[in-house]
């Protein structure tokens, strides 16, 4: 029964995989030994992970009571934008400044493979580089060391870093880290000194303001100040008045004795800075820098002397400009006082105006310049608070995020994963395995066994043909089922011939057995390519039924290259081929046909390669009528054709064969070349026929193929 090639057999699976274990085995020792070079050679990198934590609340120290939580879209977004300014190229190159990488062993210049090679064979290589090409560089590969991803739905952010160096990797995690978060501090401090600086311009202005509604009103007291004295009646405004002018004069000339005494400390006038300010301790400085200078003069020129006379008017002339910043400040001071006492005069004054008699249009006016200048006075005073507030906001400004989880240095390295590696290695190198039986055993090489034979072509096999050793006084291996009929090989023919009985039916000589069909059956051996054994086992398989008691005819139609004579130790004058090109022949005895001298057995031998196209022969009359009278006189008809890939020949004569039985020589016998007979073989075959296929170990002259003798000399050298 033929194999389904649809069936799924587990045992031939099995089968097959035993076969191949050798060819499974080798690819395994290969991948994995590949997978463990790898391990050995790979530098192995070490990852660590450090863990921030993202407050999306962004809260505002100096108002506690702004709300802490947000909206969660609002919350994911930001967590997802403090990823993306972690995995910015700013962040990087603040890391690569702080800590020193573009020196680093690791992340540094390096050169490349091309370098490299050009250096171990002798070339000079150039290996500096600009500096923009060096940062993007050492930028590039950093980049490619660092990770940052947002643990699940939380509002942690994993920071990881790899590298050749556990402590390196920790280092340079929490660097990145804090970087991260110092940035964040000082964009925050940014955006406040902005809004700072630009309330500033503001604030001059809410300032001028107040300055001119001030002046406005006094400037309108002062013009009116007569008639508003006059109106209400009380002596206290003129006396206020008289006060403000003294205070006045004070404060103008206080003012002008700090700037005479700030032009003189600038010009190095200490005798003019001494008159103006009046300071005693001034003038006694003053008098000693006049003898240190007096005696400088006199002092010789290099010597210790003058080199201690130059420090001590340096200390003295130190000692001057101190004393008259002193000085200078206490003037400052007075005319700061002297502005507030003449301030608080003029308040009076509004106040004692206010409460005083006065008309309408007076009082209209004062009290509108009145609430413009407190108007302006409250928004300064806003903005100079608001002011306050962002420049202490600045000074007290606190990340949004922190580190929950620093960096420890890795005990073991990430990658490479020795396990899973190997673990791959493993299941790939069995996959490739088992892929490369399969291709070997149905594409690749020759076939090793039967159940590969029956799996590739899907036919019977009939035996297989063990492997045996020719006698020294033996024409032919076929002499063995006579010599040793007990032997392994003598029993493989017999069971051929079993298989053949078993699809004939014949009848047994002994008439046991009836048979359904009277007419003698041809049985056709052939092969896919020379020396196959086709004749060795023709000769063999003729003789096991010889020996049987069944009268059998074997016919040597291999005409293009004819053996079965010497297999018989026999030298026929004409060959079949002369029989069917020659008419003559035909009419006379000839000693193509012949007894084997061991069996009963009759033989149609030929002597010599055929001149004439042998696909015309066996496709001709003669052929057909010696067929027809064969099986008329024999109960089996053998014929030993050519091999089916060289020549035709095989395929004229396939259509007379009631069982066809193609040889498959062990592990030599390609399998695109098998396939190809067998294809050839089955469509020649009468749909009656049977098909079978034999495996043969038997050892053969030829180690290679040759289509010498199928071909002219002249191609057979060629091929």
């Amino acid at each position: 029964m033929d194999t389904n090639p649809n069936d799924f057999d587990l045992k031939a699976i099995i089968a097959l995989l035993r076969r191949q274990i050798r060819l499974i085995v080798l690819t395994i020792a290969v991948f994995l030994g590949v997978a463990l070079i790898y391990l050995f050679s790979v530098t192995p990198m070490f990852t660590a992970s450090t863990l921030i934590l993202v407050d999306p609340a962004q809260r505002n120290l100096l108002d506690p009571t702004e709300p802490l939580s947000i909206p969660a879209m609002a919350a994911d977004a930001r967590v997802d934008s403090e990823v993306e300014i972690l995995r910015s190229d700013a962040i990087a190159l603040a890391v690569l400044d702080n800590q020193n990488l573009l020196r680093d062993p690791e992340f540094g210049p390096q050169i490349g493979l091309m370098d490299r090679v050009q250096q171990a064979v002798g070339f000079e290589v150039e290996t500096r580089q600009s500096g923009e090409a060096l940062v993007q560089g050492v930028l590039r590969r950093f980049s490619d060391a660092v990770s940052v991803r947002r643990v699940g739905l939380t509002y942690i952010i994993s920071v990881s870093v790899d590298s050749e160096d556990p402590d390196r990797a920790a280092r340079l995690a929490n660097a990145l880290a804090e970087t991260f978060i110092a940035a964040q501090v000082e964009a925050k401090v940014a955006v406040s000194l902005t809004a700072r600086d630009a309330l500033l311009g503001q604030s001059d202005a809410a300032l001028q303001a107040v300055s001119d509604s001030e002046d406005a009103l006094d400037t309108f007291i002062e013009v009116n100040l007569a008639e508003l004295e006059a109106e209400s009646g009380l002596s206290e405004v003129a006396e206020l008045r008289r006060l403000v002018d003294q205070v006045n004069e004070q404060r103008l000339t206080a003012e002008a004795s700090t700037l005479a005494a700030q032009q003189a400390l600038q010009a190095g006038d200490w005798a003019t800075l001494s008159d103006r300010l009046g300071d005693e301790a001034l003038s006694e400085l003053d008098r000693q820098r006049e003898q240190l200078e007096s005696r400088l003069a006199a002092a010789t020129s290099g010597s210790q002397e003058e080199i201690d006379l130059r420090q001590a008017l340096a200390r003295v002339e130190a000692e001057s400009v101190d004393r008259a910043d002193a000085v200078i400040g206490v003037l400052r001071s007075e005319v700061a006082d002297l502005e507030a006492t003449a301030r608080d005069y003029r308040t009076q004054i509004r106040e004692v105006l206010l409460q005083g008699e006065l008309s309408s249009a007076f009082l209209t006016a004062m009290y509108e310049l009145q609430q413009e200048a407190s108007i302006a006075r409250r928004q300064y005073q806003t903005l100079l608070s608001r002011l306050r507030d962002l420049e202490t906001q600045a000074n007290i400004q606190v990340a949004d995020s922190r580190i929950v989880a620093p960096a420890l240095p890795p005990a073991e390295p990430t990658f490479p994963n020795s396990r899973l590696i190997l673990a791959v290695a493993l299941v790939l190198a069995v996959g490739a395995g088992v892929g490369f039986a399969f291709l070997r055993e149905y594409y690749v090489g020759g076939v090793t066994s039967a159940d590969q034979l029956r799996d590739i072509l899907h036919a019977r096999i009939a035996t297989s043909i063990p492997k045996a050793n020719q006698g020294a006084s033996q024409l032919s291996l076929a002499d063995s089922v006579i010599s040793s009929p007990l032997s392994l090989y003598a029993e493989s023919i017999r069971r051929l011939r079993a298989t053949i009985d078993q699809s004939f039916r014949i009848r047994d000589p002994r008439g046991e057995h009836a048979s359904a069909d009277p007419a003698g059956k041809v049985i056709m051996i052939t092969s896919g390519l020379p020396y196959e054994g086709k004749t060795t086992t023709a000769l063999a398989l003729a003789r096991t039924y010889a020996l049987a008691g069944i009268k059998t005819l074997l016919i040597d139609a291999d005409l293009r290259r004819p053996t079965l004579h010497k297999q018989l130790g026999l030298t026929p004058e004409q060959g079949f081929a002369d029989y069917l090109r020659d008419l003559e022949i035909k009419r006379v005895a000839s000693s193509f046909y012949g007894r084997d001298a061991i069996a009963n057995l009759s033989v149609v031998m030929g002597a010599r390669r055929s001149e004439t196209p042998t696909d015309q022969l066996l496709d001709s009359a003669a052929f057909d009528e010696l067929i027809r009278h064969a099986r008329d006189d024999f109960d089996i008809v053998i014929l030993d054709t050519p091999p089916l890939i060289p020549v035709v020949d095989a395929r004229y004569v396939a259509h007379y064969a009631d069982a066809a039985i193609m040889l498959v020589r062990y592990s030599v016998a390609h399998q695109r070349d098998i396939r190809s007979a067998a294809a050839q073989l089955q469509e020649a075959l009468h749909t009656e026929a049977e098909f079978f296929a034999v495996l043969n170990h038997e050892q053969g002259r030829q180690r290679r193929y040759s289509y010498y003798g199928y071909y002219s000399d002249e191609h057979a050298e060629n091929t």
